[in-house]
């Protein structure tokens, strides 16, 4: 038996996680095959894009001057402005909903904090496993896309690759910790997810559509996603302030959670 809650909240998903690797090498190389037939049809498909209405076009983080012809710009579009990050996301959501609420519902919780470990401790071990599963499906994300780019010529720079994958599991941290604070908060396992992923999808509609909503721009830097999606790391390398106010909200979510956890009565 596992002596740390870290521990046993990893192991315990050791089957999920690798599914999780494995899906994401068979779709990163996948995509990296396709990549070859965009860049000979770049021409098409952008005159194609450009006929897009301008919500659609900011939708999906289209950066001025980039091109479907190049590997980055390829990523860029077609997997970093959402899909990635929505996938990690969920994993983290569903995670960090599962970790206090999930226990508390299913009438667990009290019995595991019956032995020698505060509701603090327990909290932020889990919010640890939480991280440390993330970033592992950050990594594998990573090396997959350097082998599709070695394997299909996408030209990637490793240190901008790098810089987006990370963005990727802080965004996904930001919310997974708000469903963990949540689920603490609250004891309700549904609420958590619900809370989190309805947070998640203001914060991308609201970066994604102050281009083109007026009022939404004097908001817009209110939201979460505009530090991950703004600078777009994997065109321009690494903006660390902006990381630094990502990987701060998903700390100081579980801390705040936890407060309020350590003073509240659990459901038996």
């Amino acid at each position: 038996m596992l002596r740390s809650v870290f521990g046993a909240a990893v192991w315990s998903r050791r089957r999920s996680l690798a599914w999780w690797v494995g899906g994401s090498f068979v779709y990163l190389l996948f995509l990296g095959s396709a990549f070859p037939t965009i860049r000979d049809n770049a021409g098409d498909f952008e005159e194609m894009l450009e006929s897009y209405p301008e919500a659609l076009r900011a939708m999906f983080n289209m950066v001025e001057g980039v091109s479907l012809s190049t590997g980055p710009g390829f990523l860029h579009m077609e997997l970093f402005s959402l899909v990635l990050p929505l996938l990690l996301i969920i994993l983290a959501v569903g995670f960090g909903a599962r970790a206090v609420a999930g226990e508390e519902e299913e009438g667990t919780l009290d019995l595991l904090l019956a032995g020698p470990i505060s509701r603090r401790r327990w909290l932020a071990e889990q919010f640890g496993a939480m991280a440390a599963v993330t970033f592992l499906i950050g990594l594998a994300n990573f090396v997959g896309m350097l082998l599709a780019g070695a394997a299909f010529d996408l030209g990637l720079d490793s240190g901008k690759l790098a810089a987006a994958s990370l963005g990727v599991v802080l965004i996904a941290l930001v919310f997974g910790s708000l469903a963990l604070a949540v689920g603490a908060v609250t004891g309700k396992r549904g609420l958590a997810m619900g809370v989190a992923s309805a947070a998640a999808l203001a914060a991308y509609l609201v970066f994604s559509l102050a281009e083109v909503v007026t009022w939404l721009g004097t908001v817009q830097k209110a939201s979460p996603w505009y530090y991950y999606a703004a600078s777009a790391p994997l065109l321009r390398g690494m903006e660390w302030v902006h990381a630094g106010v990502l990987a701060a909200i998903a700390l100081a979510l579980p801390v705040a959670g936890g407060v309020i956890l350590d003073r509240r009565d659990l459901a038996v």
